[in-house]
């Protein structure tokens, strides 16, 4: 239930942020050439560039912390890990803020979670279709038939909001076992899904030790891709292509932290059919794609995973209660 509440409530992530620290409230983010100036002060580290669902530059510390920039290059915030409710819900929805053992928890949790799902269908599953399946005599918790109200909602909810609630659940489990989904569909679909797409060639001797000069060179060997996701700390640039739906992108470039060379690059659009199925589980799952209709849908998903466990455990306790009144 808590996970299900705080990955609802992240979908407006940026909004509490905004919300939180009004210096987040911009007009304008940083250009490319501004981000390239901030990028070269950090040695370690990763960066999310500035796009129009957060209109600044967030550096991500390796303990940790985040730092934000404005257009004009100046840090308008610091926030230490764990320093806020909004930083402690997305520790808590990741891994439970324990780390490894809290992701192989929820992985477990999630696999659970589905099959409570699929099975409280399955028994709810009506030989006869009526109105009644889907009404609610509503009471309030001070009013002896509240415990019916609560049950009646429970299966009204399970089952108009079904494909949302598995959706949100299936994505979320199927992160936690990222490798694992993405070999199996790449065993199923191993076909590619284009013809090859090959960078364009660059002179030997171009060399890229800044990061502007990293921008360039990326912009000559993928002029149609954008950069979204920097590492600092193993000098890559991760993009996406026009129409990719995951949000920080699963091409890149490498380079040397010495020389500046290009050690290696790589297009995700030549790789297998399977892979670029694995690839969309995480936007699905955050509704980075679909728009507001989407958004919808997660959200109302997100609720009903809320509302699910919430009203079956006071329905299951009641019940205890009133075999033991009766004994």
């Amino acid at each position: 239930m808590l996970v299900a509440l705080t990955g609802t409530l992240l979908l407006y992530r940026v909004e509490l942020l905004q919300l939180t620290y009004p210096q987040l409230q911009l007009p304008q983010w940083p250009s490319q050439q501004q981000t390239a100036l901030v990028l070269d002060q950090y040695t370690e580290g990763y960066a999310y560039m500035p796009r129009e669902a957060n209109p600044w530059l967030e550096i991500v510390l390796p303990d940790g912390a985040r730092h934000y920039y404005n257009a004009h290059g100046e840090r308008v915030l610091e926030r230490p890990y764990l320093g806020d409710f909004v930083s402690i819900m997305v520790a808590f929805h990741h891994h439970l803020l324990l780390d490894e053992l809290g992701k192989d928890l929820l992985g477990w949790l999630g696999l659970g979670a589905l099959m409570i799902a699929i099975t409280g269908i399955i028994r709810w599953w009506p030989k006869h279709w009526s109105r009644r399946l889907v009404k609610i005599r509503w009471q309030w918790p001070w009013q002896r038939g509240f415990a019916g109200t609560l049950f009646q909602l429970h299966k009204v909810a399970g089952s108009l909001l079904f494909v949302p609630l598995i959706v949100g659940l299936a994505t979320g489990t199927a992160i936690m076992y990222a490798g694992a989904v993405s070999k199996t569909l790449e065993l199923v679909f191993p076909q590619q899904q284009s013809a090859p797409y090959q960078p364009a060639p660059l002179a030997a001797d171009i060399k890229a030790t800044t990061w502007q000069q990293r921008f360039d060179v990326t912009a000559m060997l993928y002029p149609d891709l954008t950069p979204q996701l920097i590492s600092m700390s193993n000098h890559s640039v991760r993009l996406t292509y026009p129409g990719e739906w995951h949000p920080n992108g699963r091409s890149s470039v490498t380079f040397d932290a010495q020389t500046g060379a290009v050690l290696k690059s790589y297009d995700v659009r030549n790789a297998t059919l399977g892979y670029a199925l694995s690839q969309m589980v995480y936007p699905v799952h955050v509704a980075a794609i679909g728009g507001v209709s989407w958004l919808v849908v997660v959200l109302i998903g997100g609720i009903a995973l809320t509302l699910l466990p919430l009203s079956g455990i006071y329905f299951w306790c009641w019940r205890q209660y009133r075999k033991r009144c009766t004994l």
